[in-house]
């Protein structure tokens, strides 16, 4: 495994803002999380692309306890499944108010330790304006493309 895939496993995510996941060049299957075989036709010509930030969330869980003192302050903590509409299914931290079957963006963002993780956030204007703050009052940053 190169180092740049090495990388790459450790966050899952490429040190872009875009959402950019491997896409196979032989069946144009969008791989995630990343791998060095496409995960529908064995084939080893994964390419980073930008792909569409949308998606669905499938189902979401509310964490009541955690052991990393920056997210104890902030329970219950929202994470969910989301449904890309690129096809893939993601985990991702859920910004508040956003409920199961809610149509959402994914955005890479980073906390304090340098972490880089995706964040499911609302679509609609409201949710846009509000998350600036609420990227601030947790202690993450949105990493820009």
């Amino acid at each position: 495994m190169s180092a740049s895939m090495t990388a790459v496993f450790r966050t899952g995510l490429p040190a872009t803002g875009a959402l950019t996941l491997q896409r196979c060049g032989r069946c144009r299957h969008v791989n995630y999380p990343p791998r060095e075989l496409c995960g529908h036709c064995l084939a080893d010509d994964l390419q980073w692309q930008p792909v569409a930030d949308g998606g669905v969330v499938q189902s979401l869980t509310r964490l009541s306890y955690s052991l990393e003192p920056a997210y104890a302050e902030h329970l219950p903590w929202a994470i969910a499944s989301i449904r890309l509409d690129c096809g893939p299914i993601a985990l991702a931290h859920l910004a508040p108010g956003i409920a199961c079957h809610a149509r959402v963006a994914l955005r890479a963002i980073q906390d304090r330790a340098g972490n880089r993780m995706l964040l499911a956030t609302g679509i609609d204007t409201e949710a846009q304006r509000l998350l600036a703050g609420w990227l601030q009052s947790v202690g993450f940053k949105e990493i820009q493309a």
